[in-house]
């Protein structure tokens, strides 16, 4: 006995297949977050002025919250702890515990810049960047670029 399917009915099963496999590998993930803010710049040493970036983390926290993060999933990094270095391995404490299919917030607070291209992959020779908390303002004496955190250094974790 032959059956044969209308190839809308097939469609349509085969959609609502994905839908429900979507639905339910989305159950159980997990959801996870980082907020960096950095508004305590060290002017004297750095350039940058204060600004209010840590008005911002209670927003943050609150539409987490609301949105079923668990408080014990959310990293912190703030002003002082907010280097380079420590924005780096705040990214990696967070992808070391995250699995395919988690779902990831990283925001950010903070003075942003446009830095020489150290790739040479930009059409306008400037990088973006986010200034770590011990970043320099001017590009001078031979600075490298090496406390900003480039678009890149984000794009490749």
């Amino acid at each position: 006995m032959l059956i044969f399917f209308n190839s809308g009915i097939m469609k349509r099963l085969f959609i609502l297949f994905i839908l429900a496999l979507v639905c339910f590998t989305s159950v159980f993930a997990e959801k996870y977050a980082l907020i960096i803010a950095i508004g305590e710049y060290d002017q004297s040493k750095t350039g940058w002025y204060p600004i209010s970036a840590q008005n911002d983390v209670p927003l943050i926290e609150r539409t987490l919250m609301e949105l079923g993060f668990e408080d014990s999933n959310v990293l912190y990094l703030a002003d002082a702890d907010a280097t380079k270095e420590g924005i780096m391995n705040a990214m990696n404490t967070l992808y070391s515990i995250i699995n395919e299919g988690d779902h990831v917030v990283i925001h950010y607070s903070g003075h942003g810049h446009q830095i020489f291209d150290d790739g040479d992959d930009e059409i306008d020779g400037l990088d973006e960047a986010l200034v770590s908390y011990d970043a320099p303002m001017k590009m001078e004496d031979g600075y490298d670029g090496s406390l900003h955190f480039r678009d890149d250094e984000l794009g490749n974790m």
